[in-house]
C-alpha cells in the first residue's frame, strides 16, 4: 500500500503513460496509481504490463493496462482509442516511450533505423497528443513529455536521438501554445540519467561519454516517478510550454515546498 497520501484534489484523475512495461515508464506509473491516479500502463504489446497491473488491483489500486506501438502509425489511433474507452476519458497523457537507437555516426545512418526513431520518438507521440486532444481540452487536461538534455544538445552518435528529442521539445512548447486557452498544459520533464534498460544500451555502445558513466551513479528511476507526480499536479502548471528538470534552481524550490506541503513520506 502506499506510504503517503496526496491531496484529495489530486485523486481518480485518469492517466495513459507509454512505455511503461519497465523503466521510468514504470516508476512513474507506480508512483501516480499509489497516490489516486487511474492509470492506464501502456507497452507495445499485449500483457507487457500485465503482471504489474495484476500486482497493483491485487492491492486495490485502479489499473489497467492496454498496448500501444508507437512504432505502427497506422494503428495507433486505434489503439489510443481503446486506451481512452477503458474509462472513457483521460486527464494525462506522458509520451514516455522512446528508442535510442540508432546509435551511430550521421555518416552511417541507415535510412529504416533512422525511420523507426522518428515514429516512436516524434510522429507516435505528437499524434497521440491530436488524438487525446479533445478529452484535454474537456477536462482541462496535461501533456507531460520526457525529454532529455539531448533535446538541445549535440551527442556524438545520437543524431536519431537528439533530433527526435529536439522535435518533441518544440511539439511540447506547440502544445503549449495552442492547448493554453482551452486550459491544456504541457511540461517537458527532463529526468537527467536514470537507472534504465536504455542506458545499459548507452553504456554498451561505448561511443560518448554519456556511455562512460557508471551505473552507480546514475538515477534512481524512483526519483523520476515522484518528481513527475508533482509535474502532473497543478503546482507545476507554470511551467507549461517548457523543459524543466530538479536541477533547475527555481523548479527545485517549487518542486521541494511542494513535497513538505504534502508531507510526503519519501
Amino acid at each position: 500500500m502506499p506510504n503517503f497520501k496526496v491531496s484529495d484534489k489530486l485523486k481518480k484523475k485518469i492517466c495513459l503513460i507509454t512505455g511503461a512495461r519497465t523503466g521510468i515508464g514504470l516508476s512513474i506509473g507506480l508512483t501516480l496509481v499509489k497516490n489516486g491516479y487511474r492509470v492506464i500502463f501502456s507497452g507495445r504489446s499485449v500483457n507487457d504490463c500485465k503482471d504489474t497491473v495484476d500486482e497493483l488491483m491485487a492491492k486495490g489500486f485502479e489499473a489497467v493496462e492496454t498496448p500501444i506501438d508507437l512504432s505502427n502509425l497506422s494503428s495507433l489511433k486505434q489503439q489510443t482509442e481503446m486506451a481512452l474507452s477503458i474509462w472513457g476519458t483521460v486527464d494525462i497523457l506522458i509520451n514516455n516511450g522512446a528508442v535510442i537507437e540508432p546509435i551511430n555516426s550521421l555518416e552511417k545512418i541507415e535510412l529504416q533505423d533512422f525511420e523507426q526513431a522518428i515514429r516512436v520518438n516524434y510522429l507516435a507521440p505528437s499524434l497521440l497528443i491530436s488524438y487525446c486532444w479533445s478529452n484535454l481540452m474537456k477536462n482541462k487536461g496535461k501533456v507531460i513529455n520526457i525529454l532529455s538534455g539531448a533535446s538541445i544538445n549535440a551527442i556524438e552518435g545520437w543524431t536519431a536521438y537528439c533530433s527526435t528529442k529536439a522535435a518533441l521539445h518544440m511539439i511540447n512548447q506547440q502544445t503549449h501554445l495552442e492547448g493554453n486557452q482551452y486550459g491544456i498544459s504541457s511540461i517537458g520533464l527532463s529526468p537527467g540519467m536514470v537507472d534504465t534498460g536504455m542506458q545499459g544500451k548507452i553504456r554498451a555502445s561505448g561511443i560518448n561519454q554519456v556511455s562512460k558513466v557508471r551505473k552507480e551513479d546514475l538515477i534512481n528511476s524512483k526519483k523520476t516517478g515522484l518528481f513527475a507526480l508533482w509535474c502532473a499536479s497543478n503546482d507545476a502548471n507554470e511551467f507549461s510550454g517548457q523543459m524543466i528538470s530538479e536541477n533547475d534552481q527555481i523548479v527545485r524550490a517549487k518542486y521541494k515546498a511542494w513535497i513538505n506541503s504534502q508531507k510526503l513520506s519519501l
